[in-house]
Order: C-alpha cells, then structure tokens, then sequence
C-alpha cells in the first residue's frame, strides 16, 4: 500500500499526517502543485527483470506515455538486494535534487520513497506499482532506494540534462526508507 507522510521541514521525525489512500493522497499533493494517479500498468515485473524483459513489456507504453508529456529522458532503477552498484545507486540519489523542467516518477514494482521538498514541507511518499507522481520544473526532491533495494521505478524528464543538487542538507535530516 503507497502512503503519503507530510512531515514540517523543520520536524522530519514527527509527521503532521499520514495518508494511506488514494484519493486522500492524490488532494494532498494537487494542493501544492504536484499530480499523483495510479497507472493500470502494462505487465506486473519483478524487480531485478533483465532490461530485454523490460524493453518488451513496457517499451512502446512508455515511448507513447513520454511522447505524450514531453519527456526526452528516462532512468530506469532495477534493482534487487544482491545489485552489486546498490549502494552507490542508492547515494547518488540521496542528496536534495532540483531541475528546471518537469520529471515523472513511476513505480513499477517492488517499493522506494520519494521525498519532495515543497513550502515549508517535506511530503514522503513510500511508493509501489502503479504510482505516478508529476513534479513541476524547479520541485527539490530526493530519491531512497533503500539499503536493500527491491525495486522497478522510472523518472522521467523533460529535459536531457540529469537534476542538479540544491546544495542543502534537508534530506540528510528525514528518515531513510526502512527507519
């Protein structure tokens, strides 16, 4: 189940709410800007699935879904705990990120959190299959893959360039996925 923690930026042991639905997940975010759905997803794969089964499944879904939106760039995260690079995947991710143009989250399969940095506030999304969450250009986000990662995810953006860090230590202060 995908749940919605929003958390005061000042306060990231102490949530203000914690949401578990939907509908209740979808209000939240809309309020500040940011678009969540749930997505009927092509095929159901395990993270971890080699890149051919992958391709296979999701690659003409995916070609219309970012020729729809205007994505131009795509970073799949397929990880599975004995990922021998999970640990370095995992810190490039983990410090507070921003660009200027739109970027997608899809959650495939398995679970991760995405942490978005809006407002005062630090909404934490504990994401599974089927979450969509659309960042305006210029959100501070960041993303846990967790320290045994088991997850299908995909940002996608629409600009070439990767996000830069913001230069802030927020995201050290949040919980990681999994405390």
């Amino acid at each position: 189940m995908s749940s919605l923690s929003v958390h005061l930026n000042t306060s990231p042991e102490l949530p203000n709410k914690v949401l578990n639905h939907a509908d209740d997940i979808a209000s939240t975010l809309a309020a500040v800007g940011i678009d969540y759905r749930r997505l009927e997803l092509p095929q159901a794969l395990r993270p971890g699935c080699e890149d051919s089964e992958f391709d296979a499944a999701y690659g003409l879904w995916l070609q219309a879904l970012m020729g729809e939106q205007g994505y131009v760039r795509q970073e799949l995260f397929n990880l599975q705990r004995n990922h021998p690079q999970k640990l370095e995947l995992r810190a490039r991710h983990l410090d507070e990120q921003v660009q200027a143009k739109a970027s997608a989250w899809l959650f495939i399969g398995g679970f991760a959190q995405l942490n978005v940095h809006l407002d005062g506030y630090v909404y934490v999304l504990q994401g599974e299959r089927g979450d969509l969450l659309t960042l305006p250009g210029g959100t501070r986000h960041w993303f846990d893959l967790g320290e045994e990662p088991h997850v299908l995810a995909l940002c996608l953006s629409q600009q070439e360039e990767a996000p830069e860090r913001s230069g802030e230590d927020i995201a050290s202060r949040f919980p990681r996925l999994g405390e």
